[in-house]
Order: structure tokens, then sequence, then C-alpha cells
């Protein structure tokens, strides 16, 4: 039976994995028990348990309030990573990691393939990149996933809020287009890895097919939980962060690799609507 040593295990990401994860050993810690920024910590949990497999779900994912808390973004999104992955690769670990979208600037019109030349345009985005390179420098099993609009039927997301805010009428920003992507399946995809691992390692992207704005998911959202909530369109919407304006990615490696199909934008939203719902 495998061993999987999860971080970051209270976030919504890692609760999908911890529920999707099947016939393993799972060792999951929340960043109160295991603060990846303490080396210490780490050493000492992934000498005891040595895992097969670290899935660190653990990030700074305040993207606005990065620009303004730089040194601890790159801290928790970068030099942890550092450190993890050269831990991992001590003990014969592969290492899972996420990265994300915003790696990328926006100037493109279809969807970015993993080796497209990267150009964060926020500190999140920096310090995310900043920790795909330490972990491809000092580790030579891992595999990252850049994953893209995360939502669970629980959890602080865009899908919650939508769901329950008290607001009647919405506001929601129709330039920016990129691919929503359920938790669940990123979940049920690590199963498949854990089991079906190609030892391929590198670089790939996850999220689900097809492509909107944040205002068509909205729209969306609003029709599949019936919430008869008006949603309006604006082009403009105020962030200490710029984002990408277009951020899809191309996930042909990834099903290639895997021998797995990754599921419609669609098809994720069905399944965590029918989650909440119940």
């Amino acid at each position: 039976m495998k061993k999987i040593l999860i971080t970051g295990a209270n976030g919504m990401l890692a609760t999908a994995i911890k529920n999707a994860l099947s016939g393993c050993e799972v060792y999951a810690f929340s960043s109160q028990e295991l603060d990846i920024t303490c080396s210490q910590s780490l050493h000492k949990n992934i000498a005891t348990i040595l895992p097969d497999y670290i899935i660190n779900c653990a990030a700074y994912t305040a993207v606005d309030l990065a620009e303004t808390e730089e040194e601890k973004a790159f801290k928790i999104n970068a030099l942890a990573v550092e450190k993890m992955a050269q831990i991992a690769e001590r003990y014969r670990a592969t290492l899972i990691h996420f990265s994300t979208d915003y790696v990328f600037d926006g100037n493109v019109s279809k969807p970015y393939a993993v080796d497209h030349p990267t150009r964060p345009v926020n500190i999140y985005g920096a310090s995310k990149l900043a920790g795909e390179k330490a972990i491809t420098q000092v580790n030579a099993k891992h595999y990252i996933f850049r994953i893209s609009w995360l939502y669970a039927p629980y959890g602080k997301n865009f899908f919650n809020w939508i769901a329950e805010t008290d607001l009647e009428e919405l506001s929601i920003v129709n330039t920016q287009t990129g691919s929503p992507t359920s938790a669940l399946d990123v979940a049920d995809f690590m199963n498949h890895l854990i089991h079906n691992d190609p030892k391929n390692y590198g670089t790939y992207h996850f999220t689900n097919q097809g492509e909107m704005t944040w205002y068509a998911f909205a729209k969306a959202i609003n029709q599949k939980l019936d919430l008869n909530k008006t949603i309006n369109p604006v082009a403009t919407f105020k962030t200490a962060a710029k984002r990408p304006t277009y951020s899809a990615m191309d996930c042909k490696k990834t099903e290639q690799v895997f021998n797995y199909l990754t599921p419609s934008i669609s098809d994720g939203l069905d399944r965590v609507a029918a989650r909440y719902k119940s």
C-alpha cells in the first residue's frame, strides 16, 4: 500500500484529494500541524513516514494581498517548496506540486502549451513560478501541475460565493477568460496518477476543458443552482494585483502521458453543483 503525505490538509484541494484517494495509507497535515516553512518539521515528518508521494497542497494563494506581502508569498510558495523538494529527493519520495495559470501573462488567444514562455504579471504568479523552478533544479522525481480558477462545493471560492452571497444582483468581470476547474476532478486525477504512475516526471497542465469568462461562469452557477440572481457584466473590476486577460491552458500532454480524459467545464460544474445541493 502506497504511503501518501499531504500538506495543507484543511484546504479545498487537499480535502478533495483526501476523499478521492483509495487503497492508500494517507497522512494529511494541516498548515497548523505541519508548517512547510519550518524545515525541521518537514524533515522530521518525511523522515518518519517515508512516503512514496508527497502531495503539496499548502500554498500562499492571496493574489491581491501578495502585492504587499511579497516576502511571505515567496517564503511559502518558493523557499519552502525548494526545501520540501530537497527533502523529498533525499528520501526518494515523488513530489506532486500545484502551480497556476498565473505564471503566464495572458497575451495570447489560444490555450497555453506547457512549454510556452512564462511571464507572470503579479507577485503571486512570480512566487509560484519561483517554486516551479526550484523543484526542477533540486528534485528529479516530481510532477508540477498548473491548475486554474479552482472551486469546490465547500471552502472559500467563487462558486460558493455566488451560491451563498445575500446579494441578489452581482456585477462580474467579462474581460478575463480562463478554465474554471473543479477540485473534485483534480482529486480524481490524483488518485489515477498514484495508481497508474507512468514516472514521466515534469510539468503539466490540468484544468477542466473549455474556456469562459468569470461572468459566464457566474451565469452558469446561477442557472445550475436555480439562484435567480441578476448577473451583470462589467469590463473592469479594480484589484490590487493584475490578472492575465486570457489564461486557458492546453492539457493534451497530460491526457496523452497519463491516458486520462480531462472532464469539461460543464461536467465539472454539474458534479460540484450536485454535491453542493446534497
